[in-house]
């Protein structure tokens, strides 16, 4: 009876029978033919494909260096600006600002300035300071414009720096820049050597888009056509040899031109990206396999389709099968029963239901169902264990900027990274949006012990966590923060365990993110409060929301406008502080509707002092968060409450800190630009403490700088505030932005700030933060 049913099939006993085998072998037949015609056709277009592959990339690799060549060019000249116009060549004054460059971009081996006989003024480090290099190429060169030189062997810094792993001293590029005079004249030169190994992760990181990275071969030549790399075994002399070798047939190949934007002279590389001809046509071999596989799955497909036909009783089974096999198929798993046997439809279809049930779609790990009944069977057996709850750092910012595609690989990558820690009696479960479960068993006894081990697997996922995510074509810095809870000491629910789990976590994002917090009694009170805090603030907005005014000040002490400062007057609490209130919110969104209201009130004060003369010229500033700005309506929602209030977009000043340029850089001068073209300005805020690089500066559409309080605050005892404060000034003023400080509390302050060629201020020395009576009161009228 156990072969009755493969007996019904069985072409000898069944008409149905027949017509599948028949079905099966034309499949079969019509597999091989097509197998031999494609095969013809692909070596055909593989070749072409090859031949245009080879072209794109090594154009890519050729435009790729001269677009880093160019940010590096245009980085030293608009550090050459900086010190021509400052007129800086004290070198405990260029030193800090040349190490700032090279710290930024570890690209640079070494940034100096020299006189113009030749002499090493300031270095980065201090190296070959006071040294002559007046017989240095770069040197000659720099004089005359902006010079690119080929590479070369280290020099003067070959005994500063490390050798290569062969013993051989490392080779740089040069890039060299004229300091001017005011008349024009050269009083110098800025030069700066990159690292020649750079060009390495260039052709590394082009050719992986080809996903055969080893068969690639690249070679760059030099205008003389000296090679300047190439692979070790390559055995011609230079690029002459190479072709005199002529075409023999073993290569496919491809050429590019590098030319840059230098002043005194053209590199005019020659990039060259070839590919042996045997390992081009590898997966023509690996193609008939899959052609032959295809046509043993089109025989089937016939023979499955005629016994469909033939048998309408089972012909909704066998649909239904067919789409959990797809769904399985997505998952990447093919269970079969034991002993290899296939399963039909039923067993097939039992499966997927019992993955939709207890397994997560997106991840496939366990489910909030199965991690419950584990969790349930685990505090069942009273033994000691843990559960910790993994939650993903400014997930949902991540979703709002770069869109649910570009979240769902993130959470697909950590779920991969957590499974590789855990071991095989514990238990990986995503829970919801940006949380994961591990559910560790059998712990020792001992509470300390339990705790050593459950923190070390913590700090373990911590650092996987932490290694970036390609997501994209960008890296991703993603960080997590986790919270612990043992049990097995006192009885305890599943759903309580969570709970604890999930106040341990949110202490750690309190603590600062990126952290592990164990669970204790003393975080419930603390959950609730804030609990209570963020009920309180929905319910504050925008009832109990007022805005303050802080004065912005000339240098003769004319109030050009103010700085909306957003305060929470509570009808309990008081005021509450914006560094209790402001964080909560930027986490759980409300920054949001709190930003509309400020935008809005701010207008139509704007639009209230345009009909009093002596306030129709000040200026309004209102800070805005990265969330806003990232939000797709945000233009159109500044533009119609500009619209709707009738309030002048020239008197409206937006605020920014420098952690917006962590989104998309493009999509932030895209929204900057659109506002500025209606007569909105644009102040970069808290200057200096981000990460933003003169690169970056000069493509955004801004109206002013704002120096942070935290440079002016020391301004008149620590020197180096003094050159970091001095420095932004002279940026700005190159940049033809106009410079603010914030946080000026003195008169000793102030002077310094005008001595140093700033004329705009804020701060306690010219007035707190007041209601709009108090600030309007202390305007004069006329």
């Amino acid at each position: 009876m156990r072969f009755l049913f493969l007996s019904r099939l069985s072409p000898f006993r069944s008409v149905r029978g027949r017509f599948s085998l028949a079905m099966g072998a034309s499949g079969i037949v019509f597999g091989l033919l097509l197998t031999a015609f494609m095969e013809w056709r692909w070596e055909v277009g593989i070749q072409e494909g090859a031949q245009r592959t080879l072209q794109v990339t090594a154009h890519k690799i050729a435009r790729t260096l001269v677009e880093d060549l160019d940010n590096r060019q245009q980085e030293i000249s608009l550090m050459a600006d900086l010190l021509s116009s400052t007129g800086l060549s004290d070198p405990e004054q260029v030193r800090p600002l040349l190490d700032g460059l090279q710290k930024r971009q570890p690209a640079y081996a070494w940034i100096g300035l020299t006189g113009r006989s030749g002499q090493v003024l300031a270095a980065s480090r201090g190296l070959l300071e006071g040294k002559d290099i007046s017989s240095r190429p770069w040197f000659a060169h720099g004089l005359q414009g902006i010079y690119l030189g080929d590479p070369h062997d280290a020099k003067l810094l070959a005994s500063h720096l490390h050798m290569g792993p062969d013993g051989e001293p490392p080779r740089f590029v040069d890039v060299a820049v004229p300091i001017r005079g005011p008349r024009g004249e050269a009083r110098g030169v800025l030069g700066a050597h990159l690292y020649w190994n750079w060009v390495q992760d260039i052709i590394r990181t082009t050719s992986m888009d080809l996903g055969n990275t080893a068969s690639i071969e690249v070679l760059i030549a030099s205008k003389e056509g000296i090679w300047l790399y190439k692979p070790r075994h390559e055995t011609s002399t230079d690029l002459a040899a190479l072709e005199r070798q002529g075409a023999s047939g073993t290569h496919f190949s491809a050429r590019a031109r590098v030319r840059t934007k230098a002043a005194v002279e053209d590199l005019a590389w020659t990039v060259i990206v070839r590919e042996e001809t045997r390992h081009t046509f590898e997966s023509i071999a690996w193609n008939r396999r899959l052609m032959l596989l295809f046509s043993v799955i089109v025989a089937m497909a016939f023979a499955g389709i005629t016994w469909l036909i033939s048998g309408r009783v089972v012909r909704p089974i066998v649909a239904l099968a067919e789409i959990a096999r797809a769904h399985r198929s997505l998952r990447g798993a093919q269970p079969a029963l034991p002993g290899g046997k296939p399963q039909d439809e039923t067993g097939v279809l039992g499966q997927v239901m019992h993955q939709l049930a207890f397994h997560d779609v997106l991840t496939g790990l366990a489910n909030r169902r199965q991690l419950r009944d584990r969790l349930l069977h685990a505090l069942g057996t009273r033994q000691r264990g843990a559960v910790l709850l993994v939650n993903i750092d400014h997930f949902s910012l991540l979703n709002d900027t770069r869109g649910h595609d570009i979240g769902d690989q993130l959470l697909m990558e950590i779920a991969s990274r957590l499974a590789s820690l855990i071991r095989p009696d514990d238990t990986l479960a995503r829970l919801g949006s940006d949380e994961f479960v591990l559910l560790l068993k059998g712990l020792s006894a001992h509470r300390e012990e339990a705790e050593a081990v459950a923190g070390e697997l913590a700090q373990q996922a911590l650092q996987r966590i932490q290694e970036p995510v390609t997501l994209g074509n960008e890296l991703y810095p993603c960080k997590a923060s986790i919270g612990i809870c043992l049990f097995g000491e006192q009885d305890t629910d599943a759903a309580e365990l969570l709970k604890r789990a999930d106040m341990a976590m949110f202490e750690a994002k309190r603590a600062g993110r990126n952290r592990v917090r164990f669970f204790d009694s003393s975080m419930q009170a603390l959950l609730e409060q804030r609990v209570q805090l963020e009920q309180q603030l929905r319910r504050a907005i925008p009832d109990e929301l007022v805005l303050m005014y802080q004065k912005q000040v000339d240098d003769q002490g004319q109030v050009l406008g103010a700085e909306a400062l957003v305060r929470w007057r509570h009808p309990g609490m008081g005021m509450v502080s914006p560094a209790r209130f402001i964080p909560l919110a930027e986490e759980t969104g409300l920054i949001i509707p709190i930003g509309q209201w400020v935008l809005e009130t701010a207008c139509r004060q704007i639009r209230r002092w345009q009909d009093l003369p002596h306030c129709r010229h000040l200026m309004l500033a209102i800070n805005v968060s990265t969330r806003e700005f990232s939000q797709p309506d945000f233009v159109g929602q500044v533009l119609d409450t500009l619209e709707r209030t009738g309030a002048d977009p020239s008197r409206l000043k937006l605020e920014m800190t420098e952690s917006i340029l962590a989104t998309d850089m493009d999509g932030v001068v895209a929204r900057m630009s659109a506002l500025r073209a209606r007569g909105v300005s644009f102040s970069l805020d808290d200057f200096g403490t981000g990460f933003s690089s003169l690169a970056y500066l000069k493509n955004m559409p801004l109206d002013q700088l704002k120096i942070d309080q935290s440079f002016v605050r020391d301004v008149t005892r620590d020197t180096s505030e003094a050159a970091i404060v001095r420095t932004v000034i002279a940026l700005g003023r190159s940049l033809g932005l106009a410079v603010i400080a914030e946080g000026v509390e003195t008169d000793e302050q102030r002077a310094f700030l005008v001595d140093s060629g700033c004329r705009h201020f804020q701060g306690y020395l010219f007035g707190r933060p007041a209601t709009l009576e108090d600030f309007e009161a202390g305007l004069t009228p006329g």
